[in-house]
């Protein structure tokens, strides 16, 4: 069997057709899903881009591989061992299909984007599509579709391959979408939600791409905004700004969907449709109100951390074909599965566990706690159990939440955060003082989750200075001011007049919280 994994930098499931939205974002992704198996309840082990996809990749979570950020230590990924044994309980993943007879290729510039040596090393072929790496305006699908149809061209013959296929372009700056974005906005409605009064109330918090202030301190400016095809608010004052970008958002989901289309269509061109497993994934979401966040990932909350799953697989899922499921699964899961389908054995040391019967209809529970680890903008966990969700903060970054979060009557200066996502699915009303046990209950669980990891075989033989401690917590020391200085960020309201509540905020949250000691990207 072969296997193509589309793998989509910053996709909502709740944008697609499959998933129940209501533009026409997605008919070939859709149509996938009706020959295969949805996952409604995937999320990310760990967010976003580098320590989403090294857990992909380690089938670990980012406490275990050391990779939960994007700057400074908690971007070094620890390799077991010499990474070489393959005997090892911890084989990175696609080496591990590769030790067992799979022949493993990606198309992606991640590895270099974000000098994430242990992704590539991953797989037996490695390949950039275009010839440099790291900006928006040199990775276009356009340049990823025909690199991988050639390299699907010259593999059609052969048996037993995995092709990981990365676009990016559904992260913003929205390029390309002139020929798609009136027939995406002209089938159907932007979502209800931010109304107006939740964009009111938005307004005031201290924060970058937020209702108040959408690009980061040191990219404010018309000419920075001019770089963007698509033109991005300033900010978000009302519901004509929401839908701009919103607008944008949909019609890049489109224009990859196009491109998915072509690959299909290469398949079907060498007779290989119906002999490749075919399966559709992100990295992680992207907020669009939610928390007072747009357009970007920067929180630990469904909107970034929850990640479509689909899985079409001849001869596995046909019995389920167009089916859903509920149960709780990790996007790591994914790999384990892998290894239980094509007979490889799954490494001891992996976190990451098999969804097999999901795949066939049968039952199928799921995991019964969620534990997901946000690594930019702000430092958190989130844990999800049945409808609940309950957040964490590390480190809250330059963020402040007006009227919810920086309250002195809740614990920990607001640091913890309960939803019910069925009664209230945008998270508008933090639940920790109305919820007390409830909050204890979930407060415990993430509690005997990191103690559960922090305490296991592989940190015991860790040098004295890292052993036991959580990468999450150390890297905070420095902030997770990789993309927004607080320094800059202040002087910057002084410069525009913003409010005296405002400087006040962000003043206290820089005085509760580290600063960086030293340039983060270091």
């Amino acid at each position: 069997m072969n296997i193509l994994i589309i793998d989509i930098d910053s996709l909502r499931p709740d944008h697609l057709g499959c998933y129940g939205y209501d533009r026409d974002t997605s008919p070939t992704i859709d149509a996938i899903a009706e020959r295969g198996v949805r996952f409604d309840r995937c999320f990310v082990s760990d967010a976003p881009c580098l320590p989403s996809r090294t857990a992909l990749a380690t089938c670990r979570h980012g406490l275990n591989s050391g990779v939960v950020t994007h700057h400074g230590e908690g971007q070094r990924y620890d390799e077991p061992g010499d990474g070489h044994d393959p005997d090892a309980d911890r084989m990175l993943a696609f080496r591990q299909l590769a030790e067992n007879g799979i022949y493993t290729a990606s198309v992606s510039q991640f590895t270099q984007r974000h000098l994430a040596y242990h992704f590539g090393a991953s797989f037996q072929e490695s390949i950039m599509p275009t010839a440099t790496a790291g900006g928006p305006a040199i990775e276009d699908c356009s340049d990823v579709t025909p690199v991988a149809q050639s390299w699907l061209d010259r593999h059609a013959d052969d048996d037993d391959w995995l092709l990981h296929v990365n676009y990016w372009d559904v992260h913003h700056p929205y390029l390309g979408i002139e020929d798609v974005v009136d027939s995406v906005r002209d089938s159907g409605s932007a979502p209800e939600w931010p109304d107006q009064a939740a964009i009111d109330d938005q307004q005031g918090m201290t924060g970058v791409r937020c209702a108040d202030l959408w690009p980061s301190a040191d990219q404010y400016g018309p000419d920075w905004l001019d770089f963007y095809d698509w033109p991005m608010p300033e900010s978000i004052t009302d519901r004509d700004d929401f839908e701009q970008l919103i607008d944008g958002y949909d019609a890049s989901i489109r224009r990859v969907d196009g491109e998915i289309a072509t690959l299909l269509e290469t398949l079907e061109r060498n007779g290989i449709r119906d002999e490749t497993a075919v399966v559709v994934t992100a990295d992680h979401g992207e907020a669009f109100g939610e928390h007072g966040i747009y357009a970007e990932h920067a929180f630990p909350h469904p909107a970034c951390q929850q990640v479509p799953l689909i899985v079409s697989w001849p001869g596995v899922t046909d019995d389920a074909e167009g089916e859903a499921t509920d149960a709780q699964v990790y996007q790591f899961d994914l790999l384990p599965t892998i290894c239980e389908l094509a007979d490889v054995p799954i490494p001891s040391g992996w976190d990451a566990e098999a969804f097999t019967p999901a795949l066939s209809g049968d039952r199928f529970e799921g995991r019964e706690f969620l534990v997901s680890g946000q690594g930019i903008y702000t430092f958190g966990r989130a844990v999800y159990r049945d409808q609940w969700m309950y957040v964490r903060l590390v480190h809250p970054g330059v963020f402040s939440y007006p009227g919810l979060y920086n309250d002195p009557d809740l614990p920990n200066d607001g640091l913890e955060l309960l939803h019910d996502l069925e009664a209230d699915p945008h998270m508008t009303r933090n639940l920790v003082a109305s919820e007390p046990e409830r909050t204890a209950e979930m407060r415990g669980l993430l509690d005997r989750w990191l103690v559960s990891q922090l305490s296991d075989e592989w940190h015991a033989q860790q040098p004295v200075e890292s052993r036991g401690r959580d990468p999450l917590a150390r890297t905070a020391s420095t902030g997770p001011y990789l993309y927004a200085d607080p320094d800059e960020l202040l002087d910057l309201y002084r410069e525009h007049d913003r409010s005296d509540a405002q400087i006040e905020a962000l003043t206290r949250t820089m005085a509760a919280f580290p600063r960086p000691t030293r340039n983060p990207s270091s």
